[in-house]
């Protein structure tokens, strides 16, 4: 492993706390793989018991219905445990695609329970990474319930940028490749309904999404859509999941 890679686990949350030999005794249940943009990390088609973490990058966690319609159910960055998890008996409905080129550390599902079983640090980091993910897929579905389109576009969009957002003298600059029915997906709406969403954020100078990134061009009445603050006419009179 090289060191550079090394210097960034050390960082990683999943692996707080860890001293130099229970570190070292801890990496010993992994192996380390690049993905690059667009790779499918692990899939609900995987047949062996796997858990991943994450080192460097974010990836996007979706989660796949039985008649093939897909939902975001999260961003993943470093630290963020997925794929089988341990001490757990789930079938998998999960695929998780590198948004950006990901170093992830790769393990077998019953190696890292044993280590979780005898280490209470890794188990402690194990149990708040889940804790982390519970949290913010919580905080997801109440945006689907509650949110109108535009609410929960603009946070996807906030969301993004603060995971790939450049500020410029133009606005801040979300270099990301996303097609729109993958955004329709990180955003729980049709392609459909996310073009006039996207449409009346530019005609309103707020956001423009493009083919190969995205500008927030008004941050400040990017948030106020968020918080409801700003609405968009004929989207408030009640919330529709849209699947």
């Amino acid at each position: 492993m090289n060191p550079q890679l090394l210097s960034r686990i050390k960082e990683t949350p999943f692996f707080d706390g860890l001293e130099d030999d229970r570190l070292t005794r801890a990496l010993s249940a992994f192996h380390a793989v690049r993905y690059q943009r667009g790779e499918i990390i692990s899939g609900v088609a995987d047949v062996d018991a796997r858990t991943y973490v994450v080192v460097d990058g974010v990836a996007r966690a979706v989660r796949v219905n039985s008649d093939g319609r897909c939902l975001t159910s999260g961003l993943l960055d470093a630290g963020m445990v997925f794929g089988r998890l341990p001490f757990v008996e789930e079938t998998r409905t999960e695929q998780v695609e590198a948004l950006a080129d990901c170093d992830i550390l790769v393990s077998s599902t019953r190696d890292l329970q044993t280590l979780a079983a005898v280490d209470p640090i890794v188990a402690r980091n194990l149990a708040r990474s889940n804790a982390l993910r519970l949290r913010a897929s919580e905080a997801r579905l109440v945006g689907l319930a509650f949110q109108p389109v535009p609410a929960r576009l603009a946070g996807v969009l906030t969301e993004l940028a603060d995971h790939f957002g450049k500020v410029t003298p133009e606005g801040v600059r979300i270099d990301i490749r996303l097609t729109h029915g993958s955004l329709a997906e990180m955003t729980g709406t049709t392609r459909e309904t996310l073009t006039k969403v996207s449409g009346w954020l530019r005609s309103e100078d707020i956001a423009s999404i493009e083919r190969r990134l995205i500008w927030v061009l008004d941050w400040d009445a990017l948030v106020a859509v968020e918080e409801g603050l700003r609405t968009m006419p004929g989207r408030t009179s009640k919330v529709v999941v849209e699947l």
